[in-house]
């Protein structure tokens, strides 16, 4: 069963969404590792907190264009969409607590829109 248009279009703004708030995320490695090397962390330390950082860029990426595949299998699409939702929800609460509104709200709203395609996929099946 094919996507609505509000379905694609829920889809595809929460993956644009994920792909700029990877994009911000990310432009701040270089600030951090720079940061990590003048500090007096133990070397091990200095060697993978640089690399740890690029974890959820990495992760909303994957999230994206997860999400954005999905619109090509329906049949599997609605579970993906909740899984996708559910995993950007609970990052939202790290974007709040670590970076403040902007970027938890952001992610919020991403969530909200793979809820609202997975909740719209699955009522067209009934």
């Amino acid at each position: 069963m094919k996507a609505s248009k509000t379905v694609v279009a829920a889809t595809l703004a929460g993956s644009l969404m994920l792909l700029a708030t990877a994009a911000l995320h990310a432009s701040g490695y270089s600030w951090i590792a720079e940061s990590i090397q003048e500090s007096d962390l133990s070397d091990f330390l200095k060697s993978i907190l640089p690399s740890l950082f690029l974890y959820p860029s990495i992760l909303m990426i994957v999230l994206a264009v997860a999400a954005t595949l999905a619109l090509r299998w329906p049949a599997v699409a609605t579970g993906v969409w909740g899984v996708v939702c559910v995993i950007v929800a609970l990052n939202s609460l790290l974007g709040f607590i670590l970076g403040g509104p902007v970027p938890g709200l952001v992610l919020l709203v991403a969530a909200g829109l793979f809820g609202f395609a997975a909740y719209r996929q699955a009522m067209k099946r009934v």
